[in-house]
């Protein structure tokens, strides 16, 4: 379900062993976070996000949703609970599912706009 996540976070593992103990990852992922919220304010207009730092960028934005999601990853592989976060969200999605809140012929891709 996660696709090539687990691999890239493995990879990141053995790049970097010294940054991989649960305060490291967490300080990683709250920076990776804050990247993220920058480049949603400027999406969003906040300000003068677009004057200061130009036009949001898609790939900018998916390379920092990606860096989070790669974070949060990182901390399931330090606890050795990615079978347990993999069948939590199979159980949410089958819980969406059953409560038709997702019809599994759709992609997901027209999410809010």
């Amino acid at each position: 379900m996660f696709g090539k996540l687990p691999t890239v976070s493995k990879g990141m593992k053995n790049r970097f062993p010294e940054g991989f103990e649960p305060f490291q990852i967490m300080t990683g992922l709250l920076e990776e976070c804050g990247e993220l919220a920058q480049e949603v304010n400027l999406f969003e207009g906040s300000g003068v996000k677009r004057q200061k730092y130009g036009e949001p960028d898609k790939t900018r934005l998916a390379h920092e949703l990606m860096q989070v999601l790669r974070c949060a990853y990182e901390m399931s592989i330090y606890y050795g609970i990615e079978l347990e976060l993999e069948a939590e969200l199979e159980q949410a999605y089958q819980r969406l599912k059953s409560e038709g809140h997702i019809n599994p012929d759709e992609r997901g891709t027209e999410f809010y706009r």
